[in-house]
């Protein structure tokens, strides 16, 4: 079942990753809510089939989100349910989606919310907090 059966979701959005036209399960960025001044996007790695996939990954998330009114603000909910020491060795994903995140789009960015956090996305985050613009790290959420 696709990410987006499971949620009822559509997505309206034009870019559509080359990898996910084929399977939706390879990457993992969903837009799951849009209001006039908002947008909420969702991932959750573990549930990505091509988690290592750096270069697929910032090519995703960089269409994805290139797609946001710059009048939006946008919220990114984190799903770390499933995240083990297999997606942890990806750290230049998490690397990579630091910069991108920083670089391009935090302007409008107002939270990152870390859902099911297990150590390994704690240790991921602790490497890649450098990466982060300071204004990122402030809106970095942890949901114990």
């Amino acid at each position: 079942m696709s990410l987006l059966t499971k949620f009822n979701l559509t997505n309206s959005m034009s870019y559509v990753c080359p990898l996910c036209r084929i399977d939706p399960l390879n990457h993992s960025l969903l837009k799951i809510k849009e209001t006039d001044t908002t947008v909420t996007f969702y991932s959750c790695p573990s549930k990505a089939k091509l988690y290592f996939d750096c270069e697929g990954i910032i090519n995703h998330y960089t269409g994805v989100l290139s797609e946001i009114n710059p009048n939006k603000k946008w919220i990114w909910i984190f799903d770390s349910a499933g995240f083990n020491f297999n997606h942890f060795m990806q750290i230049e994903v998490g690397i990579q989606l630091a910069k991108l995140i920083t670089t391009k789009f935090s302007s409008n960015l107002v939270k990152i919310l870390i859902i099911n956090p297990t150590i390994y996305i704690s240790w991921t985050y602790n490497i890649i907090r450098p990466f982060l613009s300071k204004k990122v790290n402030e809106i970095v959420l942890f949901n114990i």
